[in-house]
């Protein structure tokens, strides 16, 4: 904001009190994609929907390659890692998605449409997810 002095954050230019995200550390997030945990989550969406979600939302019939958190967790938290609603992506897609995080908005593509989150949807949203699952 103009006027703050406080730091800015890695991924946008504004500071954590207004409005900036930061990620966790690089080193200790990647190795989570290394685990069977991860291996087992990401098969099992792909299963479930093997289909772009992003592509489906615009009548697109597109394989997915990706498993998205529809929240990145590196800025929510590590809990967020398996505690989160997946979505498969193609690649295309996947990328669009990353650039929106910088933003702070994270998008859900639903049958119903797509729809914008922010991260302080979360705890909301799990909260209403869970009970419907």
């Amino acid at each position: 904001m103009l006027g703050c002095n406080n730091p800015r954050t890695k991924l946008n230019t504004l500071c954590l009190n207004h409005g900036g995200i930061d990620n966790m550390p690089t080193r200790e997030t990647d190795s989570a994609y290394q685990t069977p945990l991860w291996r087992t989550m990401r098969m099992a969406q792909l299963s479930k929907q093997p289909l772009c979600a992003g592509c489906l939302s615009r009548n697109i019939v597109n394989s997915a390659k990706h498993v998205d958190h529809l929240f990145a967790w590196k800025h929510i938290g590590g809990h967020a890692f398996a505690r989160n609603i997946m979505q498969s992506l193609c690649p295309s897609c996947h990328s669009a998605k990353s650039g929106l995080e910088k933003q702070g908005v994270y998008r859900h593509y639903t049958q119903d449409g797509v729809k914008d989150y922010s991260k302080h949807d979360y705890a909301y949203l799990m909260a209403k997810y869970n009970a419907q699952t």
